[in-house]
Order: C-alpha cells, then sequence, then structure tokens
C-alpha cells in the first residue's frame, strides 16, 4: 500500500513519453513471423511486451532487448512447436495474439495465463479457430489453459466482433502466413474499430495487403505475401499521455509532451485532448511539443467513448472535478478488461462521496464534496493510474498493489514525482 499526497512544483511542465504499447504488442509479433531482422526504438518495457517476447522466443523468434532498443529475429518458413507451456502472464493482448499464431503451428501447443487471464474470455477466437480446422482442447467456458493443434485449414473465419477487437486482430496478424490466404467475416459490428485500423496499418508497413469492406465487417488476405522485416520509432502511446493531460486538466496547470503526436496515430486514444477540449481545456501543438493548458473550470459533457476505451477511466477522475454531470457512454466492452471497469471503476469512485451511476454501458459522474479514500486496483493497471490523480485534489489518499502499473508502465511513478506528487511505502508490504 503506498500514500499518495501531491505538492505542485510550477504550473508548467514537459517530458516525453513511452511507446505505445498497442503498437508494440503488434510489432513484435508481426516481426517474429518475417524471415529476418527487425529493429525498433522507443519499445516500452513492460510486463506485456517483457511476456510478448518470452512467449514468442519459445515459438522460434530470437529477440535482444535493451534501453528500449529491440532486435527481432523471425520464425522463418519453418515453425517448431515448443515442448514447453507458452506462459502469458495477465496479458490480455498477447493471450488472444498468441492463440492465433499458435494456430499456424502443425504441432500441439500448450498456453497458460496467470489465474486473472484465465478468468477472461477466449470463447469466440477459440470458436472460430476451431470452425477452421484448428483442434483446441481449452478450459470450461472457452478460456485459458488450453491446448491448441493447427494449422487452419480453410480459407475463411467468421467471428463476432462485440466482446473484443484483439481477436480480429489476432486473425489479421497471421493472415498472410495462411497457406490458403484468410478471408475473417464478422458476425457483428465491432468494438474499438481504432485498434483494428491499427493492425491493419502495420500488416501495410510489413507489406501485406488487406482488402477491407467499407462496414468492417470483412477482411480478405490473399495467399503467397511475404512479411518483410522492419526497422522504426515505436510512437509515444496515447494512453499513458491521457494520465498528463488528464492531470493538466485537474490541476488548472500547463504540460508540453515533447514526442506526443496524436495527429500521426489511429489509435483512439489519441483523441483523448478533444475530449478534454470540449471540457474547457486549451489544446496545442508546435515545435516543442503537444500542450495541454487546464481551465480554471472544467465543464461537464456527454460523450461517446467508444473508439478509446483505455481512457474511459481517465475521464471519469477528470469528470470528478467538472462543474456538472458528466456522462459516458458506448463502453460496454470495458467489463471485459483486466477488471469490470464499469462496476469497479464506480466502487472506486464513490468511495469519495462522489455520485456515480452506472448501466451496462455507460457511466455518469456528478460531482460532490470529496474526501480521502483507500483504494483497490483489483489488479488493472489503468485502475490504478487513473485513481491515483484524485490526489491532485484530495488529501489523504492511499492505494493497494500500485506495482500493477508494470503491466503497461512502469516508470507511471517516477513520472508522477517528477509532477509534484509524494509517494510513500511503495512496494508490498
Amino acid at each position: 500500500m503506498i500514500s499518495i499526497d501531491f505538492q505542485s512544483k510550477n504550473t508548467s511542465q514537459q517530458f516525453s513519453l513511452p511507446g505505445s504499447k498497442y503498437i508494440a504488442n503488434r510489432l513484435v509479433v508481426l516481426a517474429a513471423l518475417t524471415n529476418g531482422e527487425s529493429n525498433f526504438s522507443n519499445v516500452p518495457d513492460n510486463d506485456d511486451i517483457r511476456t510478448a517476447i518470452a512467449g514468442l522466443t519459445q515459438l522460434g523468434a530470437k529477440f535482444e532487448f535493451s534501453d528500449n532498443q529491440l532486435r527481432c529475429q523471425g520464425f522463418g518458413e519453418e515453425l517448431n512447436a515448443p515442448t514447453e507451456v507458452v506462459y502469458t502472464s495477465h496479458s490480455g493482448t498477447f493471450s488472444r495474439f498468441v492463440v492465433a499464431v499458435a494456430a499456424l503451428f502443425g504441432d500441439w501447443i500448450h498456453l497458460n495465463g496467470s489465474a486473472k487471464m484465465n478468468s477472461r474470455p477466449m470463447a469466440d477466437i477459440l470458436d472460430a479457430l476451431s470452425q477452421s480446422g484448428v483442434v483446441i482442447e481449452a478450459s470450461e467456458g472457452g478460456r485459458l489453459p488450453l491446448k491448441i493443434k493447427g494449422p487452419i485449414q480453410t480459407d475463411s473465419i467468421s467471428i463476432s466482433g462485440a466482446i473484443s477487437s484483439q481477436y480480429i486482430s489476432a486473425l489479421l496478424l497471421i493472415a498472410g502466413r495462411c497457406r490458403q490466404g484468410l478471408k475473417v467475416q464478422l458476425t457483428t459490428e465491432p468494438v474499438s474499430k481504432p485498434y483494428i485500423a491499427m493492425t491493419l496499418e502495420l500488416l501495410n508497413i510489413f507489406g501485406v495487403e488487406v482488402q477491407v469492406a467499407k462496414d468492417y465487417r470483412c477482411f480478405e488476405v490473399s495467399a503467397g505475401q511475404a512479411y518483410t522485416p522492419q526497422t522504426m520509432q515505436v510512437p509515444a502511446d496515447p494512453s499513458s499521455a491521457s494520465y498528463f493531460l488528464a492531470y493538466a486538466a485537474i490541476t488548472a496547470s500547463h504540460i508540453c509532451l515533447s514526442n506526443f503526436q496524436p495527429e500521426l496515430s489511429v489509435q483512439g486514444e489519441a483523441g483523448f485532448a478533444k475530449v478534454l477540449a470540449q471540457m474547457g481545456c486549451k489544446i496545442w501543438q508546435d515545435e516543442l511539443g503537444y500542450h495541454c493548458q487546464g481551465p480554471e473550470e472544467l465543464v461537464g459533457i456527454t460523450v461517446d467513448m467508444g473508439d478509446m476505451p483505455d481512457v474511459a477511466q481517465t475521464l471519469c477522475v477528470v469528470a470528478a472535478f467538472a462543474k456538472g454531470k458528466t456522462h459516458i457512454h458506448n463502453i460496454e466492452n470495458l467489463a471485459f478488461k483486466e477488471s469490470n471497469r464499469i462496476e469497479d471503476t464506480a466502487t472506486e469512485l464513490r468511495k469519495t462521496g462522489l455520485e456515480v451511476t452506472t448501466s451496462a454501458d455507460s457511466m455518469t459522474i456528478e460531482p460532490q464534496v470529496m474526501h480521502a479514500a483507500c483504494f483497490d486496483t483489483y489488479d488493472d493497471h489503468r485502475m490504478a493510474m487513473s485513481l491515483s490523480l484524485l490526489a491532485c485534489r484530495i488529501k489523504g489518499v492511499t492505494m493497494c498493489d500500485p506495482e500493477v502499473v508494470s503491466k503497461s508502465f512502469p516508470t507511471y511513478w517516477e513520472y508522477l514525482r517528477k509532477l509534484g506528487f509524494i509517494t510513500d511505502k511503495i512496494g508490498k508490504e
């Protein structure tokens, strides 16, 4: 448990951000699928990326990772299944991606995750792969741990897009390695379309062409396409940026993110600053970087967060200090993240005296006079990072298990200390 206090150092701060874990997660898979060497810089060093590197190494790729520089030698043409269990830890993204990668292999591959990961849904992608000729022996409810034996036998797969866009991204990432090509047909409207767009953009960079229907319900990859090794820099992470933009909004201060270029990102969370602008923040960009100036008074809004689900919790915290209610909707899939990010976030915010109402796909935050609270993090990195910002305006905030930030942003608490936060008793007691 830690205590979190805030003593502002000054009203203006500037720094750079780690690379996007969403892009990095896709890059390591794509690089592994090549027959050559790829090199990436500004790769975030977090638990999820380390887990992906370890798992793909077991499957035959070779990695060198140091000082945010990553070198990867791909599988090549010959795929050899490992005899040991591939461990996916807490990573939902890698768990979904590696199931698809494993479906390329012709021998049994055993996959297992943490207890928390093993409780999360996987049935949609497992059912889709099973229908394509992949043999899968999964735990009850279509969950990890499981055994899987490929390869994919058909040239078409149907899958729901209602729960997670990661299922669609997983299939698209490996489609170019399918012997007969692959058509991915969605039986529902997909959630989180920007993440699919990100996958498509990266596939294009690696030389894999995808035919995309206008309604984003059908994707077709022809056979015989080679994945071309790449050298590139991972752009700054929009979800990580959200916490510092929110800090400026809450404290009526100025922040400059020197390496953040949201206009170049297809990730939905890159639009978070525009949401803050609706609440009264001033946003601009110049040669120094991307700027946010918080207003004297924030105003509540109604906003669709369907395209930027991973910053919905950040917005909830900003909304706590606004004048008037904030209604956040189209967030149904938040219930299937590392925690139930609708109900669990509401529970934690209510501890401070806030009035929070929820439905299956929405949250409404009505500001009240707030008081100190001890927050649980639910083994959810975004819960910890979002709730920490309440300490900007509330004295006496404490938090259990702050170490969960290591999943995506291990240096998060160091960044907060640069802003004037004081944290004591970091680490498990």
